[in-house]
């Protein structure tokens, strides 16, 4: 329910600030697209490795709920990014919280695919624990890329008309994604169920 708020919260901030020419239009779409993306690949891995986490201990479940907030106020910190009336300095000051937000949803989805890794449960066979080993270690990874994108001069330095600080969370955002392609290619289909 999280998940699908969040969402909708994105949505809603298109609606209400509608596009008035075909450039606009293009820059919103691909704007909603990243922070859709963040959203999904978070889910995406949420989901299973909740699953997995069948017997979620004391530490899980708080873990599950600090996470849930940072989900929660994802698209709040990305649509004050796209306000076109930002200031840069403004947008300085929110894209390290952002870039803070990622990082931690980041670090705790690492958090969750160590405890599987860690795990003595036959639920987990012992041949896919190296996998979500790999998994967390990928994580911390980007979510080390996303806390130091905070650095003052990501947000100063401009690449191809981006900031780097933006360009940084691109690549970490890779990162993530291939690490989940490359561990759903690894598995059977009788261990994806």
């Amino acid at each position: 329910m999280v998940f699908g708020l969040a969402l909708s919260l994105g949505a809603i901030a298109l609606v209400a600030n509608p596009p008035t020419d075909p450039t606009t239009l293009y820059t919103d779409l691909a704007t909603f697209g990243f922070s859709f993306l963040i959203l999904i690949v978070v889910w995406l891995s949420y989901t299973r490795l909740m699953t997995a986490l069948t017997l979620a201990n004391h530490s899980t479940i708080h873990l599950n709920v600090v996470l849930l907030f940072f989900v929660s106020i994802e698209p709040f910190l990305f649509n004050i990014l796209e306000r076109p009336s930002i200031t840069a300095d403004f947008f300085a000051t929110v894209s390290q919280a952002y870039a803070v937000d990622l990082g931690i949803m980041t670090t705790l989805l690492g958090m969750f695919a160590w405890a599987l890794s860690t795990t003595t449960s036959p639920v987990v066979p012992a041949r896919i624990r190296g996998l979500f080993r790999r998994e967390a270690l990928n994580r911390w990874l980007a979510a080390g890329l996303f806390f130091a994108s905070v650095a003052p001069v990501f947000a100063q330095v401009k690449v191809l008309g981006e900031t780097l600080r933006v360009l940084i969370w691109l690549v970490a955002v890779g990162i993530v994604w291939t690490t989940r392609v490359g561990r759903v290619g690894s598995l059977s289909e009788d261990e994806m169920d």
